[in-house]
């Protein structure tokens, strides 16, 4: 027992989950257009096997040479809009949003000091801007989406005779939508732009 206490002593503890996750950071990109704040918006390219045409946040997974999720974010916001890191402000964090689709998001609001950007053709099929006071005077439309469980073929139910098993529904989370003079902002770049809008507000 003492081997094992002196093992679990010199431990760190880590997080046991049941999901691969995906760790991931996106920025809110301010931009300032005729003296009015926008924010910035990409649609991602239709080559893209991931969500091919989906709005988003610039934004991607965190590289091992990240070292932290606020230099992937800038990194990958630097990348995507073809524009140089220096003329990406760093105005804070936002929350971190742990899905129930197993990703991890780290996000941070910048303010951008250029319009002239060069987006990554492979990455980015479209760039537009919405004013920020028409966010803020947005209601988003709200939905929600199950979460349950269904066992996979191979699961071993004869090791469970005496177990009388109830498949159903664990868990909800909301959907959020903001839809913008024909885009749909929605999914995780809607739960990052609330959780934005809401810290703006000083909801949060």
């Amino acid at each position: 027992m003492t081997a094992l206490k002196d093992k679990l002593s010199h431990r760190e503890p880590q997080i046991i989950d049941d999901q691969n996750v995906v760790y991931a950071a996106v920025t809110v990109p301010i931009v300032s257009m005729d003296g009015e704040d926008h924010i910035l918006f990409t649609v991602r390219s239709k080559t893209l096997r991931r969500q091919p045409g989906e709005i988003s946040f610039p934004g991607g997974h965190c590289e091992v040479d990240d070292k932290t999720g606020t230099d992937a974010a800038i990194r990958e916001c630097s990348e995507e809009l073809g524009i140089p890191v220096r003329s990406i402000e760093l105005l804070g964090p936002l929350d971190c949003l742990v899905s129930a689709i197993g990703v991890r998001l780290h996000a941070v609001a910048v303010r951008l000091h250029t319009l002239d950007f060069h987006p990554s053709e492979h990455e980015v099929g479209e760039i537009f801007t919405v004013p920020l006071k028409e966010l803020l005077a947005m209601e988003p439309i709200e939905a929600r989406v199950e979460v349950a469980t269904k066992p996979m073929e191979g699961f071993p139910f004869h090791l469970l005779r005496d177990y009388e098993i109830d498949w159903k529904t664990r868990q909800s989370y909301p959907v959020y939508f903001y839809p913008y003079k024909g885009y749909p902002i929605w999914g995780l770049t809607a739960r990052v732009l609330k959780n934005f809008l809401d810290i703006y507000r000083g909801d949060l």
